[in-house]
């Protein structure tokens, strides 16, 4: 039987201070975006963040092969973040 869905949430702050674009909190399933990420960087970390959610027996090499993969893979086939406001 199928493992059930547990919704990662997506927190946006400031992370200057943690010198870190995204973080990663398996034990609450959260994942913290600095404020500042834009277009195709936004894309790569979150990605990059929610593979440490998911595959936290992953090394840190691993996760930032398989992000930079996939969020090359979305980008160049048109995959876009849009904010409406």
């Amino acid at each position: 039987m199928p493992r059930a869905y547990k919704k990662t949430k997506v927190i946006y702050r400031p992370l200057g201070k943690e010198k870190a674009y995204g973080l990663a909190d398996t034990t609450r399933n959260t994942i913290e975006l600095d404020t500042k990420l834009e277009g195709y960087r936004h894309l790569l970390y979150i990605i990059h963040e929610f593979y440490h959610i998911k595959h936290p027996d992953w090394s840190e090499t691993k996760v930032r092969k398989e992000s930079s993969r996939t969020a090359r893979f979305l980008w160049d086939n048109d995959f876009r973040w849009v904010e409406i406001k």
